[in-house]
C-alpha cells in the first residue's frame, strides 16, 4: 500500500509540474481551459486518495488519524468550490 501511495502522490504532482513546465519553456504555447481543470481536478483527487490510503494504514497501527482527516476535508472543500 505504501508504494500505491507514493505513486498516486507522484502522479499527482507530474500532472501538474509537466503542463506548467512546458507552459513557461515554450512561447506561445496555451492549454485549454478543460485540459487545465480536469489534470487539477485529477491531481486533487489523486491527493485524497493517497490520504485515504494514508488514514487506512494509519488506522491498523492505531495512530491519530486527525491530521488526515483534516487535510482530506480541506482539499474536498478546494475540489468542491472550483466546481462551483
Amino acid at each position: 500500500m505504501g508504494r500505491l501511495k507514493w505513486f498516486l502522490y507522484l502522479c499527482a504532482v507530474l500532472l501538474i509540474v509537466i503542463p506548467t513546465s512546458i507552459f513557461l519553456i515554450f512561447d506561445g504555447v496555451t492549454f485549454p481551459t478543460t485540459l487545465s481543470n480536469t489534470s487539477i481536478n485529477t491531481a486533487i483527487l489523486l491527493v485524497i486518495l493517497g490520504k485515504i490510503i494514508t488514514i487506512y494504514e494509519k488506522k491498523k497501527e492505531n495512530k491519530s488519524l486527525a491530521p488526515d482527516i483534516g487535510i482530506i476535508i480541506g482539499v474536498s472543500i478546494v475540489l468542491v468550490t472550483r466546481f462551483v
